[in-house]
């Protein structure tokens, strides 16, 4: 079991008004802005929203795998880890040892598309080996045995043999499974999935969401869940971040927000979800309409174009840990 950390009463991921850019000839291009969230410890924090909302440059921002010319360009990224003291991960250098630390050993990912995330070219075992042995002073022997037994772990029959094996030999699902393992051999304290059920069949998806939630709780690990599908996030989460056009939202506890979503767009979002109790000829359109909102300061709105000229919105706090994103007005 995980020991108690100084930690313990904060969340174990800050993000502070992230902003990534992509340097084009024909100058920068905004990926992301003003992104504010918390991973709580021991917590499922599910980010969703159409794509190309940001939810993916977010997550490789988190472990600075962003390929160039994209690069943050400013906000702060703080994790906590359970022994050591916080560090900036947006303020690292490329070369800094804490950065080699962070990703597959205090952060784990699960890539959306295992092919892309496995090398055709090296046997299954070779890569969760050398996973382990990047980590962990053990021997190639003892890392092998502990591939092996987390292969076992997530639902691979004869994962010795399995380790001989190479990714095209695995069906789609059981290299979902690997890449999990791959994530979560070296008993990471965050874990980070994009979308990676998308490419599943239902029963497949549902079992790999299953075992997410298992080794999670087993391992005392927090989760940063990225989907578009609102159903899994049902499943899932305790909380839910909303983005859209590279921003966040709303943010709010999950049963909240399906019992009663605040911003227009989440609205929206979850009225063009199709409903078998509901009988519609068309799906509603995701559109954002000025409402009142209960708690929204004077002064705000949350339609951009009613704010003030060249204003910036901000993540404003209203009841709970309930947030949402609203412009100044000249009012």
């Amino acid at each position: 079991m995980p020991q108690p950390s100084s930690h313990a009463e904060q969340p174990v991921l800050s993000i502070e008004d992230l902003e990534v850019v992509f340097d084009t000839i024909d100058g920068p291009v905004t990926a992301i802005t003003g992104v504010n969230l918390e991973l709580p410890r021991g917590k499922t924090v599910a980010v969703v929203g159409e794509s190309g909302s940001g939810k993916s440059v977010t997550a490789y921002a988190i472990l600075r795998i962003i390929q160039k010319p994209g690069r943050i360009s400013r906000g702060q990224i703080l994790f906590r880890p359970r022994n050591g003291e916080p560090c900036d991960i947006a303020t690292l250098s490329e070369k800094d040892d804490r950065l080699y630390q962070l990703r597959g050993g205090k952060i784990g990912m699960i890539f959306q598309e295992p092919m892309t995330a496995l090398s055709p070219v090296h046997s299954i075992g070779n890569q969760i080996v050398e996973a382990i042995r990047l980590h962990r002073p053990v021997t190639k022997q003892e890392a092998e045995k502990e591939a092996a037994a987390m292969l076992g772990r997530v639902g691979i029959k004869q994962p010795e043999e399995r380790l001989k094996q190479y990714p095209h030999e695995f069906s789609g699902g059981m290299r979902q499974r690997v890449v999990i393992a791959m994530a979560l051999v070296c008993r990471p304290e965050i874990l980070i999935a994009d979308e990676p059920t998308t490419a599943l069949d239902v029963t497949i998806q549902a079992q790999i969401l299953d075992l997410i939630n298992e080794l999670k709780n087993e391992l005392g690990a927090s989760v940063l869940f990225i989907t578009h599908d609102l159903g899994v996030v049902a499943q899932m989460a305790d909380e839910v971040v909303v983005m859209n056009r590279s921003r966040v939202m709303e943010r709010a506890p999950v049963l909240e927000l399906f019992d009663q979503p605040f911003h227009p767009y989440t609205r929206g979002l979850l009225a063009s979800m199709p409903r078998l109790d509901q009988h519609q000829s068309r799906l509603a359109r995701v559109e954002v309409s000025n409402v009142n909102i209960a708690g929204l300061p004077a002064g705000y709105t949350l339609r951009r174009e009613d704010a003030l000229p060249g204003a910036e919105p901000r993540l404003l706090p209203l009841e709970g840990r309930r947030q949402i994103l609203a412009w100044p007005t000249q009012n």
